[in-house]
């Protein structure tokens, strides 16, 4: 597990092909994408600690990687690649973008002063790279095609986010109202 982890940190494209078309990994990929965001939301509860800000934190980022940065991404990828044209299944897109993800390792640094921005950049930049090749490599694209499929996906994923967004802070709103 750990050499497919760095063969997708560095980007091998192979490695996607790889998890994607084989069900066994499916272990894996769910073990990776849920140890990425427990680093990713503990980086982002100390940041939070250390700026004065709720620990809520941890949990929101917890919840938003787990349901929003890998599921949901993984389904809106999935659903925009083959109206493009693109092969493969929806199995083989949730591991392929597990990995994808595994550079968010780098958020557990995210939350040190001065420096932190670098690394949570660096994370942003790689797993934007590694979820393009993961896309090419899953759906059977050229470059330019898997390019196409994460700007229409990142459209159709923040209007996603912000409805659900919309969704939970009325469902939160409710919640201050007692039927007498």
């Amino acid at each position: 597990m750990l050499d497919r982890i760095f063969r997708a940190i560095r980007l091998e494209g192979s490695v996607f092909k790889e998890v994607a078309g084989d069900a066994r990994y499916n272990g894996e990929a769910i073990l990776l994408a849920v140890l990425v965001a427990i680093l990713a939301a503990l980086g982002q509860g100390l940041g939070a600690l250390s700026g004065g800000r709720p620990v809520v934190a941890f949990f929101l980022e917890l919840g938003s990687n787990l349901l929003l940065g890998w599921l949901l991404w993984a389904v809106i990828a999935y659903v925009v690649g083959r109206a493009l044209g693109g092969v493969g299944t929806l199995s083989g897109m949730t591991r392929a973008l597990a990995f994808a993800g595994a550079p968010r390792f780098l958020l557990l640094l995210g939350f040190i002063p001065c420096v932190g921005w670098i690394f949570r950049f660096a994370a942003w930049l790689l797993t934007l790279v590694a979820g393009v090749i993961a896309l090419r490599e899953t759906l059977g694209f050229d470059t330019l095609k898997a390019v196409v499929t994460a700007v229409l996906g990142l459209f159709l994923y923040v209007a996603a986010s912000m409805m659900l967004g919309i969704f939970a802070a009325g469902a939160g709103a409710l919640t201050q109202f007692q039927i007498r």
